[in-house]
């Protein structure tokens, strides 16, 4: 992973979702072709094929996430135009390979057209729950939908791993993807239990005007909390976020080592103009292992690719 000596750190709010609907969508059931199972889910019960062939996910993020790690069949994806190009994160090469086998955009992040779900015609949907809820009906019309969380929603992963396993009949894939991180986390831990115990971290995201952003709930962060990392005194403000604006990013003085997500090459720029922030000791010291605003959220593969993050910085402790 690709790390800066001067980093800019301003985090921006996520997007809330816009969800948009097409009036001449075509909202009959997708053919099944196979038997079903009833599975219940926070929006109601549904009939799940037991053969899955085609899967559409809604937000791109936790949702393609997890369809990647069970290894399903996607055939539609929405339209990512956030990501900062020069950064590659942990759906990068995934999302790439998708769209080289064919698997169609559908419609940009942020909204939601389902005349364009339907012209797929999936066995299955999967969605963040924020996103789908409104719209939940008019999706289930197409298809099954399994609904899964966010940090947002305070639903982890691996509880979203458990739940989409045993919907599909995939306990044992579940598990070995909860294993997996846990089986790193403890690796992490002992390789490198001098520089957890010694070393002061925050993990940050840029946001607006030239501040800093810190977020309890990030993956980032609960990835550091697995290993169990000590945390500067900005952390303890956090509940569970907190933004420092430009003039106060010394808030992040005691931290010998950060993760920072960058939202753009703008705000690097910016921020290595602020003396404060070029000051920090971590900063100054090169420990600051940059990753971009994606890595906030997401699924295992996102979590698997943050304790590379984690790796590095204790490898630069």
């Amino acid at each position: 992973m690709k790390t800066l000596p001067h980093l800019s750190v301003a985090l921006g709010a996520v997007l809330t979702a816009s969800l948009v609907s097409s009036c001449g969508a075509d909202t009959e059931p997708a053919a099944q072709n196979s038997a079903t199972h009833a599975v219940t889910t926070q929006f109601g019960t549904v009939e799940v094929p037991d053969r899955i062939e085609s899967v559409v996910v809604i937000d791109g993020r936790r949702d393609l996430d997890i369809a990647l790690a069970f290894d399903l069949p996607i055939v539609g994806i929405p339209v990512e135009t956030e990501a900062p190009p020069e950064i590659p994160g942990p759906l990068t090469e995934p999302t790439r390979m998708l769209l080289a086998d064919g698997v169609p955009e559908l419609y940009p992040r942020n909204t939601v057209d389902l005349e364009a779900i339907a012209r797929v015609d999936p066995d299955l949907i999967i969605g963040r729950d924020e996103v789908i809820e409104e719209i939940y009906d008019q999706l289930s019309r197409i298809a099954p939908v399994l609904p899964v969380g966010s940090t947002g929603t305070g639903v982890s992963w691996q509880q979203d791993v458990t739940t989409i396993g045993a919907a599909l009949n995939l306990q044992d894939e579940a598990r070995t993807i909860v294993d997996d991180y846990t089986t790193r986390v403890d690796e992490l831990t002992l390789r490198h239990a001098d520089a957890i115990a010694n070393t002061t971290v925050l993990t940050i995201s840029t946001s607006e005007q030239g501040g800093i952003s810190i977020g309890r709930d990030r993956v980032t962060s609960i990835a550091l909390e697995d290993v169990g990392a000590r945390f500067g005194s900005a952390w303890t403000a956090a509940t569970p976020e907190i933004e420092y604006g430009p003039e106060n990013v010394t808030a992040a003085s005691d931290a010998a080592a950060m993760i920072a997500a960058i939202t753009s090459e703008e705000d690097l720029q910016a921020m290595n103009a602020n003396p404060l922030w070029t000051g920090l000791p971590a900063v100054r010291t090169d420990r600051i292992v940059r990753t971009d605003k994606f890595t906030n959220d997401g699924g295992p593969l996102t979590a698997l690719w943050t304790l590379d993050l984690v790796d590095e910085l204790y490898a630069r402790s």
